[in-house]
C-alpha cells in the first residue's frame, strides 16, 4: 500500500488529503510525532519511507510549501491533475 496511491484512491485504505495536511503541520510543529502518524494512516513501512520523503520535501526550506503542497495534493486526489503515482511525484519533486 503506497503512499502516494491511497493519496490518490487507487488503493485502499483511502487517506483523505484534508487530514493528511493537517497531520503533516501537525508533525511540523512537533504536537505530533511519526509514528503516531504512522499508526492512524496504517502506514506500512515503505509508506512511512514515502512519508518521511515528502516531509522533508516541504518542512527542509524547499520551494514546497505546505499550502503548495495540498493543492497539489487536492487535485490528484479529485483527479483534476496529477492522477498518476509518476506525474504526482514528479509535480512534487519526489
Amino acid at each position: 500500500m503506497g503512499l502516494y496511491e491511497r493519496l490518490l484512491r487507487v488503493e485502499e485504505p483511502k487517506i483523505p488529503v484534508h487530514a493528511f495536511m493537517a497531520a503533516m503541520g501537525e508533525l511540523k510543529r512537533g504536537r505530533v510525532t511519526a509514528p503516531v502518524l504512522a499508526a492512524v494512516f496504517e502506514l506500512d513501512a515503505g509508506a512511512q519511507v514515502e512519508a518521511a520523503t515528502l516531509f522533508a520535501r516541504f518542512n527542509n526550506g524547499s520551494p514546497l510549501t505546505s499550502v503548495e503542497l495540498h493543492e497539489v495534493l487536492l487535485l490528484a486526489e479529485t483527479g483534476l491533475a496529477y492522477g498518476t503515482v509518476q506525474s504526482l511525484k514528479t509535480r512534487l519533486g519526489v
